[in-house]
């Protein structure tokens, strides 16, 4: 029995519990509940969505009986059927936040401008904010931070996400007296950064998923998305646009990622990156600086070095994220946050010819795929961070396909919350 479980089973054996609002029930937010529902000491307390259906189809799956749910968008009416020990489900993202009684508020949606909203309001009253929502956290997540530091509460990434699986790996090696070099996933799906959802429609149902959201895997923004969030947790940076992407494997992959003048590709250390053939995995090439530990990591077949890799086979997205849940919470300690700042951004590349007043589909969409970039370069070149964009963004002119898209080129609602705190933490220097 480890730290997590003692202090949840004291918990409930004295009649206490974690008590957590989920906003987003989709297919990650579906699998938290049925999670949730085995732990002693953890309770989702308030499972938000606009379809309030899905949230009591997750409860159903997850063993409750329908008597223990209640649908309300009442304060009052949530607060007394939580103190029976019922679960509430609404419609009404506030309840997750107004409730005192819930310690922390869970963004499963992996909508960015709506996450932004969610955390500020999330942050604002005083919980801990815990993301399954990437997206949000890679272009606002270091002025979320700042506000939430300012609140006294964790502002934190999910455990089971690559970022979040990336973090707790870099973490392991870090602490040992590892030097890190290069940090990275495997590439789940194949890419095509052209790619739409019409084309990946069939498939995205078939796998229970909104089609945008497969959409965003294969043409490669999410995968630029979760890089971004590691490289601003780690202070890293891409070694070129976009990353080097290469097909490896787990044996070869540590003599790839070095530096040109040893023989591999890089330019320099300090970065972050993916790879084909190392799926569903995340992976952290380190060194040492002395030869004792290079003679010991040999005999333990780790490779001759001077490079290693440290390699976790698997990320379980939503099902690990109750390990945050516990360290938000109870140990007041973040999985993941952008500690050193905007140090890199996922920028927007035109998918195809875009005319001049059309509405721009963001993230997953017909318009745009991703790509990281240092923050540096993001504004020298007055490049648009692409999760800021919002239903409301048209073109100003005509953007020929594979042009990186510019501030100058869009016009952005000015009004929403997610452009109006990245421009103020662009101003800050965040």
């Amino acid at each position: 029995m480890n730290k997590m479980q003692r202090k949840l089973i004291d918990l409930d054996n004295h009649g206490q519990k974690v008590r957590v609002g989920l906003v987003g029930c989709g297919k990650m937010g579906s699998g938290l509940v049925s999670q949730l529902s085995r732990i002693k000491g953890m309770r989702p307390s308030v499972i938000v969505d606009r379809h309030v259906d899905k949230c009591v189809t997750a409860l159903r799956k997850a063993g409750v009986k329908d008597v223990d749910i209640v649908k309300t968008t009442d304060l009052k009416v949530a607060e007394n059927a939580i103190k029976n020990n019922s679960f509430v489900v609404s419609d009404d993202y506030t309840l997750s936040y107004k409730l005192d009684m819930i310690d922390g508020v869970i963004d499963a949606t992996g909508n960015p401008p709506f996450g932004t909203q969610l955390a500020v309001e999330s942050i604002e009253h005083e919980k801990q904010t815990i993301l399954l929502n990437v997206e949000c956290d890679a272009v606002v997540g270091p002025i979320l931070n700042e506000m939430a530091k300012k609140k006294g509460v964790v502002y934190t990434g999910s455990a089971g996400d690559e970022p979040g699986a990336i973090i707790q790996l870099s973490d392991f090696a870090l602490g040992l007296g590892f030097k890190l070099l290069a940090v990275g996933k495997g590439k789940n799906n194949p890419l095509d950064n052209y790619t739409n959802e019409d084309i990946l429609r069939e498939e995205a149902l078939s796998k229970g998923l909104v089609p945008k959201m497969l959409t965003s895997f294969v043409d490669g923004t999410n995968t630029m998305i979760e890089l971004t969030a590691v490289a601003n947790a780690l202070g890293f940076t891409p070694d070129v646009l976009g990353c080097h992407g290469i097909t490896t494997n787990i044996h070869d992959i540590a003599d790839e990622f070095k530096l040109k003048e040893q023989g591999g590709i890089l330019n320099n250390y300090n970065i972050v990156d993916f790879a084909f053939g190392v799926a569903p995995g995340v992976f952290a090439i380190v060194t040492h600086d002395t030869n004792e530990v290079h003679d010991l990591m040999e005999y333990l077949s780790m490779g001759k070095g001077p490079n290693y890799t440290l390699y976790r086979p698997y990320h379980l997205t939503s099902l690990e994220t109750p390990l945050t849940i516990y360290d938000a919470i109870v140990e007041k300690e973040p999985t993941i946050y952008p500690k050193y700042g905007q140090v890199s951004d996922t920028i927007t590349v035109a998918k195809r010819d875009i005319k001049k007043g059309q509405i721009i589909e963001g993230i997953g969409g017909h318009d745009c795929f991703g790509k990281i970039t240092s923050h540096k370069h993001q504004m020298e070149n007055n490049l648009l961070p692409m999760p800021i964009i919002t239903e409301k963004t048209t073109a100003k002119v005509d953007i020929p396909k594979d042009t990186l898209i510019t501030y100058d080129m869009v016009n952005l609602d000015e009004d929403h919350i997610i452009t109006r705190l990245r421009k103020r933490q662009d101003e800050l220097g965040l």
